[in-house]
Parts: structure tokens; C-alpha cells; sequence
């Protein structure tokens, strides 16, 4: 019935968004080159890899980079009508089948309990190996401000880790349930020639029961934050080093609930709801971040 309702008021919404978005997303940034050689990208789940950086992963791969991706939980947790057992097997196939399609030249599985995840000494044990067998120059996570539990784990999970292993790769923050202030992106590409691909790979997760036409709009939308005529398409990310990302993170972990005060930017209609409920406090958080209080 909702996604009816949403369906019959969309040729309203949609010109309005049009026009508040492209606006909001006015910006003077310049996109960023791909030059690392060796990429490791933590997915909470399956999708999250394309809904966040899809694009961005495809162009290291079109630029000769080594990408690996590990999937941290095994996605029993999924909004969707199939039993579990068959869930776990669905996603995994629906990652190999994005790994074909975007290049990923190396997929794992660490297959814990979705919506469980957690920084454990194991887990740490297990993702350090693979970052000294790997020695990525980046590491994609998702951003520490975000509805899902498991989206803030991977980031402290991040965190553990990287004490404890000789490098200091660049950490690229990406977007899923929740999107960055705008304040906050200082990192853009342009995935303008690779966003039919991420449009491809978004249409194999079947196993979901959710839209995700959101998740592309605002690729679009945030485009407007580079001043480059030929840019369409972009993805965005909040870039830090090793220091700043835990200090950072440390700052505001588990200070709050976040799914009380956001809602997932997944569908295209309700947008504008998505970016912009609570964002005086979205932004307070990300102030408070830096070790700083917000002036609003």
C-alpha cells in the first residue's frame, strides 16, 4: 500500500526533489584520481559494496588496481520472503555474480550473524591477516554515522585492526543507509563512465524486498557538487587518515542511536524526508566528531 501511495504522488515529489537537491548539492569540489594500486573494501553485506562505492570500486579496477572485498556477515537478516538458509545462499551467489560483472578480482566470506557484528579479538585476528597478506594503500568502510549497527561495526572493526598492523593506508568512508552532511564530503569521483555497470549490479540483488532507486538518484544529484561539465554521475566519501579516522570514530561511538533519528536514503520519493530529518543533529554528531561542539 506504501509504495503505492508513494508510486501515485511521485510526478509531485520528484520535480520538487529535482529542484532542492540540485541546489543543496551546489558545490566547488573537484573529483578525485584513482592511483591506489591495492584496494580492500569491508561490505557489512551483500550490496553494500555497490550501493556505497560500486562505481568507484569499478574504476580501480578499469585503472589496473588489485580489489578485494570482503563480505563481513552472512545477510540472514535481509528484508525479504525467502527462509533463511535460502537468504544466505541467494546473497552469496548475488556476490559472485557482482564480482563477475565489476572485475572484483578477490571475494571473502567471513560469514558472521548478521545484525551481530562485532569488533572481536577473533574477527580482528582474521581481517589483520588479510591486511598483511593484502597491504592495501585504501580502505573503504562504511561512515560511523549510520542507522544499522552492523554499517558502525565494520568502522570499529576498521579501527581494531589498524592498530595492530604495520601500515597506515588512507580510509574512505562510504555512504549507504545514511549520507553524509555535504559539509563533510571531501572526496568525490566521477563514476559517470561506469554508473551503467552500477545500475546493472544493483538489479541483481533480488533477494531483497527493497528499493534502491535512492541509493542511484543521488548519485546523480551529488554531482552537482564538482563544477565539471562532463561529470553525471558521482560517488562520495569522507577521506581520512589512520589518526583521524580514530579519533573520529572514537568520539562519538556509542553515544547514540541513530535509527531513532534518520531514515534510509534508499527510495527515491521520500529523498528529501531522508536527507534532511534531523540534520542539525546528523551535523552536531559529525561536529562533535572532530572534538568540536556545533554552533546551531
Amino acid at each position: 500500500m506504501k509504495r503505492k501511495i508513494l508510486q501515485s504522488i511521485s510526478p509531485i515529489i520528484h520535480p520538487i526533489t529535482d529542484l532542492v537537491l540540485e541546489r543543496y548539492y551546489k558545490g566547488q569540489l573537484e573529483c578525485a584520481p584513482l592511483k591506489e594500486e591495492r584496494v580492500l573494501l569491508l561490505a557489512p553485506h551483500v550490496d553494500d559494496e555497490t550501493i556505497g562505492a560500486g562505481g568507484t570500486i569499478h574504476q580501480h579496477i578499469k585503472s589496473g588496481a588489485e580489489t578485494t572485498v570482503i563480505f563481513l556477515t552472512n545477510g540472514a537478516g535481509s528484508v525479504s520472503d525467502l527462509d533463511q538458509s535460502e537468504l544466505i545462499e541467494r546473497r552469496r551467489k548475488e556476490a559472485y555474480n557482482v564480482q563477475e560483472l565489476l572485475g572484483i578480482q578477490d571475494i571473502r566470506f567471513f560469514d558472521e550473524p548478521d545484525g551481530e557484528l562485532a569488533s572481536t579479538n577473533s574477527l580482528q585476528a582474521r581481517l589483520k591477516e588479510v591486511m598483511e597478506e593484502l597491504q592495501p594503500d585504501v580502505v573503504y568502510a562504511p561512515v560511523f554515522v549510520d542507522c544499522h549497527s552492523d554499517h558502525i561495526e565494520t568502522g570499529h572493526l576498521l579501527r581494531d585492526t589498524l592498530q595492530q598492523v604495520p601500515q597506515s593506508p588512507k580510509v574512505r568512508l562510504y555512504e549507504i543507509n545514511t549520507a553524509l552532511p555535504k559539509e563533510e564530503i571531501n572526496c568525490v569521483v566521477d563514476i559517470t563512465k561506469s554508473f551503467d555497470v552500477k545500475t546493472e549490479a544493483v538489479d541483481i540483488f533480488k533477494s531483497q524486498t527493497i528499493d534502491f532507486d535512492g541509493f542511484l538518484a543521488l548519485a546523480r544529484y551529488k554531482s552537482r557538487l564538482v563544477e565539471q561539465p562532463n561529470v553525471e554521475v558521482v560517488e562520495t566519501f569522507l577521506e581520512l587518515d589512520q589518526e583521524t579516522f580514530t579519533n573520529r570514530f572514537d568520539a562519538v561511538y556509542g553515544q547514540y542511536a541513530y535509527s531513532e533519528y534518520f531514515k534510509q536514503v534508499n527510495k527515491a520519493a521520500t529523498l528529501l524526508l531522508a536527507l534532511f530529518k534531523n540534520l542539525s543533529f546528523k551535523q552536531r554528531v559529525y561536529q562533535e566528531s572532530k572534538g568540536g561542539t556545533s554552533s546551531s
